[in-house]
């Protein structure tokens, strides 16, 4: 959706909060702030070596030193062998130059080496694992999505990811329950920057400017960060620059961003079985189905735009919501509270939820995407889907359907881009999203071209490492069906248009073969009646009648 400017919310200090700074630290000791110092990073030293590899997004806790940032090399050791770099002693992977997509990109952005994100993640690490086989992992400790054994060579049972209104009692408890442990938990393994990379060591050149954050607010710094502005100065930003939408990066992007939030809630919860549900939203209504307390929260009814206090989000805080903010002061997000969660749904309005009929046309588009390859592409599938295009191929600008129709409808914190992952809502909006997405890859198979290589909007060619996620992965190794990747839908989604004109095609052409049919038999028994109805006043053999009677013959 287009980015919209939050309003400037005064931040404070949560869990979430930096690690580093010179103003939190300005009335302690030389020597007591070194010996903190030296604590610090040999905690992380001690996480880095004896925690197990987790996913893969920015930036991993080991490689976040002076060290590793100067020479741009993140190439942890796995274990507690110092030379078992990238589990290089196990034959999981190397320390290897990292690849970075060179074609040309069009759209709005034509800036070159201003924003950090260009040739990500080039800014910050030019060497990082590479693991081979199915291993994975900034270390290559982990497995690729679907796979699983030491050795990463099983595929892993698919989990199934159900419509939340299907989930048993027990099933959406632990859903809801993994959402509020995810929000107050710090991640184990990542943490977020808090400057640029040119501000990233901090004013003396020696302390990173990092922060941790919770794992489900980690979800949303991630989001934010691949649709922020780029920083040119105080109160200059460049607006025109987004990685995750209005491209065909936009289902790539967003079905990483879900696996990884997935499996982060796998492991907190010890579930391996654990999927994420999906939200239809496509039910035509002007009614919001899941913004029940039992759900993700009503209304209160002394202020519609908050969550209701029966429910466990009305308690949530948002993070990254003052993008006006960070622009002025030349910053990123640091994670830190920024005011309630916020959600209006029209109610009695006129605005209603997608519908049936628009998944319909949607997967009735044969082809992935068209140049420009931006929200003014026509005949679309990935432009239908994001909901900027109408399904028919007839650009409106204004017009908003499926994914953005969605967003829009929820109002409040959703309508941002920057902020739309603060709202649970978001998690299961964009489970159906990729539900769709995935119907889509099973019926078309596309071919290998599909994805433009090049003259995408920047981020969104088809070898483009995907922002801000690290060890680097590009977008179309995410270019596969959900089996693939470890997980399915229970759903049913409505066939495309072809496919019911089709079946109409075919049934009509049954019934009025049926029909010709009938009307010729009619015709053939009437032909045959009147035939019979003459021969009834023949003789049954052609023989001459004897004017005597039977006595007289005799």
């Amino acid at each position: 959706m287009e980015p919209r400017r939050g309003q400037v919310v005064p931040r404070r200090r949560s869990p979430c909060s930096a690690c580093s700074g010179p103003a939190a630290r300005q009335s302690l000791h030389p020597a007591v702030m070194g010996a903190l110092r030296w604590l610090f990073w040999a905690g992380l030293g001690y996480l880095s070596c004896c925690c197990p590899s987790r996913v893969q997004a920015q930036f991993p806790r080991a490689c976040m030193t002076v060290d590793a940032l100067r020479l741009k090399r993140c190439c942890p050791a796995l274990g507690t062998e110092p030379g078992n770099v990238c589990g290089s002693l196990q034959g999981r992977g190397q320390c290897q130059v990292v690849q970075v997509d060179t074609q040309p990109w069009s759209g709005p952005y034509t800036l070159q080496n201003v924003d950090d994100r260009e040739r990500w993640p080039l800014k910050f690490f030019n060497q990082s694992c590479r693991c081979t086989g199915n291993f994975a992992g900034y270390n290559c400790g982990d497995c690729k999505f679907g796979w699983t054994g030491p050795d990463c060579n099983m595929r892993k049972p698919p989990v199934v990811r159900k419509d939340v209104h299907s989930l048993t009692a027990e099933e959406r408890e632990q859903f809801f329950d993994a959402l509020d442990r995810a929000k107050t938990t710090i991640h184990p393994d990542y943490v977020i920057a808090t400057q640029h990379w040119m501000s990233l060591l901090g004013p003396t050149g020696d302390e990173p400017q990092i922060a941790n954050c919770s794992i489900y607010n980690y979800f949303v710094w991630l989001h934010y960060y691949s649709v922020r502005d780029t920083l040119l100065g105080p109160g200059r930003p460049f607006t025109g620059i987004d990685f995750s939408h209005q491209g065909p990066a936009f289902v790539t992007w967003h079905r990483y961003h879900l696996l990884l939030l997935e499996r982060d809630l796998q492991r907190l919860m010890g579930n391996d079985s654990f999927a994420l549900p999906y939200w239809n939203f496509a039910t035509g209504r002007n009614e919001c189905d899941v913004c029940t307390d039992q759900l993700f929260g009503a209304s209160r009814l002394d202020d519609l735009g908050l969550i209701s206090l029966s429910s466990r989000f009305s308690r949530w805080q948002i993070i990254c919501n003052s993008l006006d903010d960070y622009n002025r002061l030349v910053t990123l997000c640091n994670g830190s509270d920024e005011g309630p969660l916020q959600r209006r749904p029209p109610g009695s309005s006129s605005e209603q939820l997608p519908t049936v009929e628009d998944i319909r046309r949607c997967l009735s588009l044969q082809e992935f995407d068209s140049p420009p390859f931006f929200r003014n592409s026509s005949f679309s599938f990935r432009n239908a889907l994001e909901g900027f295009d109408k399904p028919s191929g007839v650009l409106n600008s204004p017009m908003l359907s499926l994914h953005n129709l969605a967003h829009s409808f929820l109002n409040g914190t959703s309508v941002l881009p920057h902020a739309a992952a603060n709202d649970p809502i978001f998690v299961v909006l964009h489970s159906f999203t990729d539900a769709i997405f995935d119907e889509w890859m099973k019926r078309f198979s596309p071919p290998d071209d599909a994805w433009p290589e090049e003259l995408a909007p920047i981020g969104h060619n088809k070898l483009y490492n995907m922002v801000p996620f690290f060890p680097p992965v590009t977008n179309y190794e995410l270019f596969q069906t959900a089996e693939q990747l470890g997980y399915t839908y229970a759903i049913d989604l409505p066939d495309s248009l072809e496919e019911t004109h089709a079946w109409a095609v075919m049934v009509g052409s049954t019934i009025g073969g049926a029909l010709i049919a009938l009307v010729v038999l009619i015709l053939l028994l009437v032909l045959f009646q009147h035939r019979r109805q003459r021969r009834g006043f023949e003789p049954l053999m052609n023989v001459s009648f004897s004017p005597k009677k039977y006595m007289e013959e005799a």
